[in-house]
């Protein structure tokens, strides 16, 4: 039987199905986009009316809670200060082929990110965007590693996040005639001077190897961030947040001058 605590461990999420979240904003962000939640554990609200409406909300959709002590919850949670709920939550497999039939697409792709923080915030970054999902190719670290998780504060419960394999995702990229830009150190193209027309895929390597051979090779343009100061590289979230915002400035700015006209 797979326990709370095990939900913490890789193997045991795939197993089960499921991973667990932590705290009253990711679990309220779980019931608004309506993700499978199973059960809720929770200690007493007491005198704290927003845990008392978020149990409230789950109670009006069904969803059993288990009311614990406080050391309880301690031992569940992997925080250090617990907010008073945790939630199991069933994993699913989102659809990708619909996102990438959409004629505005904006897709980030992530090679071998090994950061659950880093790939949390990436995912954040992606919906705040306009990104119409994630994709994790195989060596990527977890999505539902607790730390990720909290690093989406949210997000990955409102856009699709897809794990699959590399001949896969290339040969549906080409298939669509998706444009696809790579970040690389050895770029040749400023990301601020690149074409962003879309569809459009973005992808970014791992944090220490950068992007494997043979998407360096599929990408149609390599982009470079420039470095101005001492510092040897950038974070992998930050390159994403400059790329992706860049990206998404280009559509508005159209947009906004098509209404002028």
């Amino acid at each position: 039987m797979v326990t709370l605590r095990h939900l913490h461990d890789r193997r045991h999420r795939e197993e089960s199905g499921r991973f667990l979240i932590d705290g009253v904003r990711l679990v309220e962000e779980a019931l608004r986009a309506e993700a499978p939640v199973e059960r809720l554990i929770a200690v007493e609200p007491g005198d704290h009316p927003r845990l008392a409406a978020l149990l409230e909300a789950a109670r009006s959709r069904g969803i059993p809670i288990t009311t614990v002590a406080p050391h309880v919850l301690d031992a569940v949670s992997g925080v250090e200060t617990p907010q008073g709920v945790a939630a199991v939550v069933r994993q699913t497999a989102p659809l990708l082929d619909p996102v990438l039939d959409r004629p505005d697409l904006l897709l980030l792709v992530a090679d071998r990110v090994q950061d659950p923080g880093n790939l949390g915030t990436m995912i954040r970054t992606a919906d705040a965007a306009g990104a119409g999902a994630v994709v994790l190719l195989p060596g990527t670290v977890d999505p539902y590693n607790p730390k990720a998780v909290r690093a989406t504060m949210g997000s990955l419960f409102h856009l699709p996040v897809a794990e699959w394999p590399g001949e896969r995702l290339r040969a549906a990229l080409r298939a669509r005639a998706i444009r696809l830009l790579g970040t690389d150190a050895a770029g040749t193209v400023d990301f601020r001077e690149a074409d962003y027309h879309r569809p459009l895929a973005v992808i970014v390597g791992n944090e220490g190897e950068g992007l494997a051979a043979e998407w360096r090779a599929a990408a149609d343009v390599l982009l470079r961030i420039p470095i101005h100061g001492r510092a040897e590289s950038l974070n992998v979230a930050v390159a994403v947040g400059l790329v992706l915002y860049e990206a998404s400035r280009s559509v508005y700015t159209d947009a906004n001058l098509h209404r002028q006209v």
